[in-house]
């Protein structure tokens, strides 16, 4: 680290892998700190997302729930009301 009115190096704090010039190495060639942070989310974009997911599970989650309705409708109540006509029919003549 340089001061400006000297030429001479000077102790003080230095970033991992911080060069003379103030960069740091990366395997993505020299950077500057400070410049690889990403912007702030907006913290009003983050709950219209969550509650744009929550909205898409709950979707779905009723058309598995129309699904399973139908086939326990058109399929298993069917089978189960002509078994139990066949087991209330008197069989013991």
């Amino acid at each position: 680290m340089r001061t400006k009115g000297s030429q001479r190096n000077t102790l003080g704090l230095r970033l991992v892998g911080e060069t003379e010039s103030g960069s740091a190495s990366t395997i993505y060639g020299p950077v500057r700190a400070g410049l690889t942070t990403s912007p702030a989310t907006n913290k009003a974009q983050v709950p219209s997302e969550l509650l744009n997911s929550w909205e898409s599970r709950v979707e779905i989650l009723e058309s598995k729930y129309l699904e399973v309705l139908d086939i326990l409708e058109n399929d298993i109540i069917p089978r189960v009301e002509r078994l139990l006509s066949t087991l209330n029919e008197d069989t013991t003549d």
